[in-house]
């Protein structure tokens, strides 16, 4: 991304520790790096970034709805739940705005996933709390490691974790198959 155009303020870029973030503004260092200036703080070289691919935001909308009205008509809910779990996804990369958007007003379902696929405003079921997922991804730094942080519930849930929000990991080999209860959003 270093050599190409400055992205725009506003744009969504994905970082090394495979979060999605939005860019403030740019600017060239002294060596004539570009730098992103993010959102909520921090900079990050440009050419160390790639940009999200926002284009399908209403797609993945209607992916979420097609999905959840699917788990509400019951039965084998598995392949809506994955449906759904990858729209909330790339809307968590993509757009945060229509999740935040899906999520008002949602009821939630407990499903049986495979860590891997734990969703941003998933509630993960861990270390005996319930977990707000704040944020997850899997980091391209050195060996593949998927990451969500979290932060607990309810005061309780807190107790028993940290006060604070926090992250959790493991290798993607095993969050490929390491089952874990989240209790995710169904759409209105």
């Amino acid at each position: 991304m270093d050599t190409l155009s400055p992205p725009a303020t506003g744009t969504r870029v994905l970082l090394p520790d495979g979060s999605a973030k939005t860019v403030a503004s740019t600017a060239r260092s002294d060596r004539g790096h570009l730098w992103l200036h993010l959102d909520g703080g921090g900079a990050v070289r440009a050419d160390r970034c790639e940009p999200v691919d926002a284009s399908r935001t209403a797609e993945a909308r209607q992916a979420a709805r097609r999905a959840a009205r699917a788990i509400r008509a019951g039965g084998d809910i598995g392949p809506a739940a994955d449906e759904l779990g990858d729209a909330l996804r790339y809307l968590a990369q993509a757009d945060p705005d229509a999740l935040d958007e899906l999520s008002v007003g949602a009821a939630r379902v407990t499903i049986e996933i495979p860590r891997l696929g734990v969703a941003h405003g998933d509630i993960l079921h861990h270390h005996g709390a319930r977990l707000a997922v704040l944020d997850t991804a899997v980091s391209a730094i050195d060996e593949p490691q998927w990451w969500a942080d979290v932060h607990g519930v309810t005061a309780e849930d807190r107790r028993a974790t940290y006060r604070a929000p926090w992250r959790t990991g493991i290798s993607v080999q095993y969050a490929a198959w390491d089952l874990v209860t989240v209790e995710r959003i169904v759409p209105a």
